[in-house]
Order: structure tokens, then sequence, then C-alpha cells
């Protein structure tokens, strides 16, 4: 977390959105560790996670049901957009980026915050494969899940964009997120259950296995993450 923490120290964020905020957890990780801001807007299609973060509401921090394809608000508004852990979420991944750039001012920051498949050590490989099978699983019961992407990809995305700049930071999670992937491996029978009538669940099986062996030899923790932040 500290090259994380470094990356943002020196950042004034103005008026942030933060789109698929879920539980509002990376918004409030920009509010903690950036060195200023003005207001903070997290947006969700989801409303009972919006109805649930009401309750952190205050004068200067909003939350809001809205699409991230279309947002409801002018360009060149806001002086950082931010998107964690949602790219593998997208069936239309070249749509949001340009949408976030069309709200985004000259001069404002792009946040991409995203985990990566590849070159984990094998504890992270145990969540990167679990996460690569629950996509799968998703994306059979008909839910956007996409394989998560490589680093070299994600920055591939954000390098095409036409940024003035961006700096990069790889970082590990604390402990906090690696007790929320053993909860999430201690639900792996109930997810390959979900899919049990599925023609395709013997492969998903095999999949759980392996995930199990590896996790019996190394155990498990959350994949490293990449934080972007460019310049528009």
């Amino acid at each position: 977390m500290e090259k994380f923490k470094r990356l943002l120290s020196n950042k004034d964020l103005g008026k942030v959105i933060d789109i698929g905020t879920r539980r509002g957890e990376f918004l409030f990780r920009l509010k903690e560790y950036g060195r200023s801001y003005d207001e903070l807007i997290g947006i969700d299609t989801n409303e009972k996670e919006i109805e649930a973060l009401r309750a952190k509401e205050e004068d200067n921090i909003h939350f809001y049901k809205m699409d991230g394809y279309s947002l409801d608000y002018p360009d060149e508004y806001f002086d950082t957009v931010a998107l964690s852990n949602t790219l593998h979420h997208l069936n239309d991944i070249d749509g949001m980026l340009k949408e976030m750039l069309r709200v985004l001012k000259k001069g404002g920051y792009l946040v991409i915050n995203e985990m990566f498949h590849d070159n984990q050590t094998p504890a992270r490989q145990t969540h990167g494969l679990m996460h690569i099978l629950e996509g799968e699983i998703d994306t059979e019961l008909g839910k956007v899940h996409n394989k998560t992407l490589t680093k070299q990809e994600i920055i591939d995305l954000i390098d095409k964009l036409g940024l003035k700049s961006f700096e990069t930071a790889e970082y590990f999670e604390t402990e906090e997120y690696d007790k929320k992937v053993q909860k999430k491996y201690n639900k792996l029978n109930d997810m390959l259950l979900s899919v049990k009538d599925s023609p395709k669940y013997n492969n998903f099986e095999e999949k759980a296995q392996k995930i199990k062996k590896n996790y019996e030899q190394h155990g498990i923790q959350r994949c490293e993450q990449l934080l972007i932040i460019g310049e528009k």
C-alpha cells in the first residue's frame, strides 16, 4: 500500500467521481490518501449498494445510481475520474474510457486501479485462478465478468488514450483484503453448485480442483494491483 499512498500523496483531486463504486472502498481511499479534494461522488448501477452507502454521505460526499457509460454530467466537469477493479466487468472497455475522458477536465487525473493475473506469487495465483473461474461461471450465468487482464494489457489500454502523461505503481493489498479472498475461497464449492446443471460443469470442477491444490500448497492472498494515474 505504500506505493499506492506515495502516488496519491501529492495529488489535489478536486471534484472526483468514482465509477462502479460498489461499497465505496476506493473512493474513500482517494479521500484518505490524496493531498486534498473538494467533492467526492460515487456511482453504481446497483441500487442496493448505493442505498447502503447513503449512511456514509457527507456535505461533499454523495452516491448516486447511474450508468457509467452515459454519465449525467457535462463535458470536462470533473478534476478526477476513477475506476477500480471494474475493467474486466465491462462489455465495452473503450466506450467506458471514452466517457471517462469526456467528463474529465484538461489537466485532470484519470485514475485506473485494476488487479492483474500474470507474474503473481503462488499464493496470489490462487486468487487469480479463482477469480478467472468466477468470471467464467458468472459468464455462464449470463453476467458480464471477463477474464482479468495482464499488467501489460492494462497499461496498453491507457497508453492508447493519448494522455499527457501517466504514472504507475504495483502494490499489495492489506491483510483485510487477504481475509476477504479467503472467505470467497471458502465458498468455492457453492460457486460450483450454481452451475451444477451446466454442460460445462466438469470443466469448471476440474479448474476448481487445481485451485484447491494450489491453495493447499501455498494458501491464498489477493492478487497484486496496478494503480495508474494519468493526466489529460
